[in-house]
């Protein structure tokens, strides 16, 4: 990651924490460490502490350029006990860059309660960075949208492989594969697959996941790729027929592409989120499936699957150029089966840019 990327976050981090009327931030969920320093932490726990003058990471290994503690994590006097390495370079750190008293926020949705007694014996008060992390992450910078359109592109080359291989007889979990195999490419080396797949009677449910079943002729398939590499996520979801889809699917079909349109006519800078939800949503109301579609209508995402501002009845925040969102009406039915369809979009001054190019259509194979 370019450097002065990095250094323009870190500045604007401070800036955010001097506005809020504190000293420091320390900083524990692996994502926002990496969105400050271009490293990802692994499994063990690392903190990166942030004051006005100084810049200090805890971790098993340099956080790049940043000034960092580091701690064995397979000491093998303390066993696996890593939370107490990091506890001991914690109480140095925090004695080395504040003087008792001072007011530093935290990650309190995250920060692990074994090292609160910490913190708490060096500092007046603590304060959530939540929302204040969200402010300056949730527009993306020109390097976060290359990766994510890079993602993106990614999942498109998914669907390919994947109308070339679906067929009658497959197996859901060799269809899986073809899945993983794809993300693996895209990642460069193995990489966790997060996805749904929901194949017939089962897509009524919305988080379906595959087993050892065969995929029928005349089914229908929708996969939901949401995996991040490098960092950030990509999330897009389509649909796949088995044969030609007989009249009630075309037509659910055709009610998921008009809720789509519909969401993306409204996706504009100042736009309240729930305007989004409700352009989106009343598309299947009116069709005569609200029932049917349990969930959100979208949401923004970036260096986590989901982030503000949710399409959702009660979110009124207003879209921001620089945002990164993505729409996906659903439509699941107990007994029948189900579809979700989803696009990707970048919040621009004069509308949304797409972000996928695989076909939005119900993509026949077999």
């Amino acid at each position: 990651m370019e450097t002065h990327f990095l250094e323009n976050r870190i500045s604007h981090l401070r800036e955010q924490i001097a506005g809020a009327g504190m000293r420091a931030a320390v900083l524990s969920r692996p994502q926002h460490i990496f969105y400050f320093t271009g490293v990802m932490p692994g499994p063990a726990p690392a903190l990166l502490l942030v004051t006005q003058t100084r810049t200090l990471g805890i971790a098993p290994a340099p956080l790049g350029a940043v000034e960092t503690l580091t701690y064995v994590d397979y000491d093998i006097h303390k066993g696996w006990n890593v939370f107490a390495s990091v506890a001991e370079l914690l109480d140095r750190a925090l004695t080395d860059l504040f003087p008792i008293g001072r007011i530093v926020g935290l990650e309190l949705d995250h920060f692990p309660a074994i090292w609160m007694p910490i913190a708490l014996r060096h500092l007046r008060e603590t304060r959530p960075l939540k929302d204040l992390l969200w402010k300056i992450e949730c527009n993306k910078d020109s390097q976060e949208l290359q990766q994510i359109a890079t993602n993106v592109a990614g999942n498109d080359r998914i669907f390919q492989a994947v109308q070339a291989a679906l067929r009658p007889g497959m197996p859901e979990l060799e269809l899986w594969s073809v899945v993983q195999n794809g993300l693996n490419q895209n990642g460069g080396g193995p990489m966790l697959l997060e996805a749904d797949l929901g194949a017939g009677v089962k897509g009524s449910n919305p988080d379906a996941k595959p087993g050892y079943e065969t995929l029928k002729q005349g089914e229908t398939v929708f996969i939901d790729i949401y995996s991040n590499t490098h960092g950030y996520y990509a999330d897009t979801t389509r649909v796949f027929a088995l044969g030609a889809p007989g009249q009630r699917h075309r037509s659910v079909f055709g009610v998921l592409q008009a809720a789509l349109q519909a969401g993306i006519t409204r996706l504009l800078p100042g736009t309240p989120a729930n305007q989004v939800d409700a352009a989106v949503r009343g598309v299947i109301e009116r069709a005569g499936y609200g029932e049917n579609f349990p969930h959100h209508s979208g949401h923004a995402y970036g260096l986590f699957q989901q982030e503000r501002p949710y399409f959702i009845p009660a979110e009124t925040t207003p879209l921001e150029a620089g945002m990164v969102v993505t729409l996906e009406p659903g439509i699941y039915i107990p007994g029948w089966g189900g579809m979700r369809l989803e696009g990707n979009f970048v919040i621009e001054p004069n509308g949304a840019r797409r972000l996928d190019s695989f076909p939005s259509d119900l993509v026949v194979c077999g």
